[in-house]
């Protein structure tokens, strides 16, 4: 077992350290303390502490501060960012004159980069890296608690959380995954396949039955994509394009799949749903070869080739009208998806009583479906609709016409019978904060940050001094330039003005480092938001690559925020220890959405959304109308606290002031459930 490793996952996940209980060392605990410190994390129960090895103290000191990115340089092109920031139009014109030869900049010391072209030049980057090592250290702190435990326990408490992940009942970060195998690996966990709800999960942990022996242990012809998507390093979500050129299979593994098809009862509709991929991938295991063997298969190529199969979704759309909620209560599932398309067709009694004759069955409706379809009954507004592959679609405002209402509450009963008598609770205290924490539902393409959240969740703003954005990244092969910018949205969410690649800032309420067009040695732009200062009610930063490598071809790209107290010319632009979020920003998309800040209410909304298209900040109608839809997301989804209602309602639990409750729900770790720390089947259930 690699003790080492396994601290490294236990930091990352459990935010805890692996004592190993050897000799006590007063020198090394006071230098891990001062280490720590400087990274701004703490330890809450040092005293556990005794000592390492200097090949663990340094591995565990790398993760550490590969999490708030302390691990590269950050050179601006202004070096005396924020203080000391050129005129717009007269650095334009200056860097004009460079380029005819007519004119220079003097003092070339006060720049990062080459002030003409803003390339990278090694001799301006290596002094003012110097420089910046030479300033003075933020006296802000954003703590970090840690956590020393023994390896029995850490071993059980991995052991937990990738159990969590891997039976719970949404899909798992994708981010997650080298992690979660090296702890199976490790602790030669015994995964019971029977309990992963998730396709996904299943598809993953299937790959290693199929590459041993051709044992294929999905459930359907759609998982068996997935499972040989994962194989081909593709999209296991199958959201994006996937493709089979190339694919090998033997014999037996053709054989297997044949087999494997033969047995599923809803064959040819479940083929249907990925035509392209089914036409292409019987190229490979040639069904016609087992004809005699598997007849049903074969035709079922044959029809699908042909278009001679109607899915069970179109067989219930154009079924007479008095027949469609006989037809879908076949699918219950795809009954409750259909729910506003219903009541604009039939009346809301009749709609409501198909809902409410699924309580029988309502153990195998998955909780996060039923809550999903709840809120989206409930809310009308402004919508951003987030696909798979992280993608946001904001949508226009819609009204849902019908009795929706006593749709509404039998979906609520669902979801109150589903709960009935899983918890003993007497007394409840829920943090109002929950009301606007969404449940992290859709964690699948989400960034593998400090932040665990859902997508909409919105967190208070506790220091009132500076929000600074920033973003590193270091070209692979071609020049790569990406632009780090701000659009200032008023309250009815118009575009009121940016700060971006050619527009600075005065300093007073945003101020931009500069604009670097190249990264061979790793180029960083950074961004204050002076919030006393800010007169505008929302700020929507983006970061778009304007030109070059992707962001997952990049070397290396991550970003964030940090929240500081002192900035000036004679402090480091960047401080790990005032660190916040940092993710690394390498999916697929134009641009990346860190949060959307919200003035009036002094908030972050939580975003990290990848998006597509050109002139991010300035002239695109989009923008405005997703913030729109960012903003109002909390009340759209599911959230902590309507979860915690319902448990609450369906236990028949009172909702009583914290000092008198018994269980105790917030975001802290004095409270009996911690939403932050929830994983797996936690994140959509307590």
């Amino acid at each position: 077992m690699n003790s080492q490793t396994l601290n490294e996952i236990s930091l990352r996940r459990l935010r805890c350290w692996i004592d190993l209980d050897q000799e006590p060392n007063s020198i090394q605990t006071e230098a891990l303390v001062f280490e720590l410190g400087q990274l701004g994390f703490r330890i809450q129960n040092i005293d556990r502490f005794t000592s390492t090895d200097h090949q663990n103290f340094t591995a565990a000191i790398n993760v550490l501060s590969e999490m708030r990115g302390d691990i590269v340089f950050y050179v601006p092109l202004f070096s005396g960012f924020p203080d000391d920031l050129p005129n717009d139009s007269e650095y334009l014109l200056r860097r004009i004159l460079g380029f005819l030869g007519l004119g220079t900049f003097n003092d070339q010391t006060k720049f990062g980069a080459d002030p003409i072209s803003q390339m990278q030049r090694s001799d301006l980057w290596k002094a003012a890296a110097e420089a910046q090592s030479a300033k003075l250290q933020d006296s802000q702190t954003a703590w970090i608690d840690l956590t020393i435990i023994s390896l029995v326990e850490a071993e059980q408490r991995l052991s937990n959380w990738a159990q969590n992940l891997l039976y719970g009942a949404t899909p798992v970060k994708e981010a997650l995954w080298p992690d979660i195998y090296v702890v199976i690996r490790e602790l030669n966990l015994n995964i019971d396949l029977k309990s992963i709800k998730i396709k996904e999960s299943l598809a993953r942990i299937s790959i290693h039955y199929w590459q041993k022996d051709a044992t294929i242990i999905v459930k359907t012809p759609t998982d068996l994509l997935r499972m040989l998507a994962a194989v081909q390093g593709q999209d296991i979500s199958l959201a994006k394009p996937v493709s089979f050129k190339g694919m090998k299979l033997s014999k037996p593994q053709r054989r297997s799949i044949v087999a494997f098809l033969d047995r599923c009862p809803a064959l040819a509709e479940d083929l249907l749903r990925y035509r392209r991929l089914w036409i292409s991938l019987s190229s490979w295991i040639h069904p016609g070869d087992l004809v005699k063997q598997h007849p049903r298969v074969a035709q079922a190529f044959d029809d699908l080739r042909n278009d001679r199969i109607k899915s069970f979704e179109s067989q219930a759309i154009n079924a007479p009208i008095d027949q469609r909620l006989t037809k879908l209560l076949e699918r219950p599932a795809m009954l409750l998806r259909k729910l506003t398309w219903l009541l604009k067709e039939l009346p809301g009694e009749s709609i409501a009583a198909a809902v409410l004759s699924l309580k029988d069955q309502v153990a195998d409706l998955p909780l996060p479906l039923l809550m999903n379809v709840y809120c989206a009954l409930r809310y009308s507004g402004t919508r951003t609709v987030i696909n798979k592959s992280g993608k946001p679609y904001p949508l226009d405002e819609r009204k849902i016409v019908g009795d929706w209402q006593v749709v509404l509450a039998a979906i609520d009963t669902l979801i109150l019978t589903k709960l009935q008598g899983s918890k003993d609770w007497d007394t409840v205290w829920i943090d109002p904060q929950l009301e606007k924490l969404v449940l992290p539902l859709q964690a699948r393409k989400q960034s593998d940050g400090l932040i665990s959240l859902g997508r909409g969740s919105r967190l208070p703003l506790e220091n009132q001094g500076v929000i600074r954005i920033f973003v590193y990244w270091q070209e692979s092969i071609k020049r790569t330039d990406l632009d780090l910018s701000v659009m200032k949205l008023d309250q009815d969410f118009n575009y009121i003005g940016k700060v971006s690649w050619h527009n600075y800032g005065d300093g007073k309420d945003i101020a931009h480092s500069g604009d670097i067009q190249s990264a061979p040695l790793g180029a960083t732009e950074f961004i204050d938001l002076r919030l006393k200062s800010l007169e505008t009610s929302y700020v929507l930063p983006a970061i778009l690559r304007f030109t070059g490598e992707s962001f997952p071809e990049l070397k290396a790209c991550h970003a964030g925020w940090m929240e500081r107290q002192d900035v000036g010319s004679q402090t480091q632009a960047f401080d790990p220890k005032t660190v916040i979020e940092k993710v690394q920003v390498n999916l697929p998309g134009r641009l990346w959405i860190p949060f959307l800040f919200d003035l009036q209410a002094q908030e972050i909304i939580y975003v990290d959304l990848y998006a597509s298209g050109s002139r991010v900040i300035e002239e695109n109608p989009q923008f405005p109308l997703l913030a729109k839809g960012l903003a109002q997301y909390y009340q759209a989804k599911p959230t902590f606290a309507l979860l915690a209602d319902w448990y609450v309602r369906a236990n028949n639990a009172q909702v009583v002031e914290r000092d008198t409750a018994n269980i105790s729900i917030g975001l802290t770790d004095d409270c009996t459930i911690n939403v932050l720390k929830l994983v797996g089947e936690g994140s959509a259930s307590f």
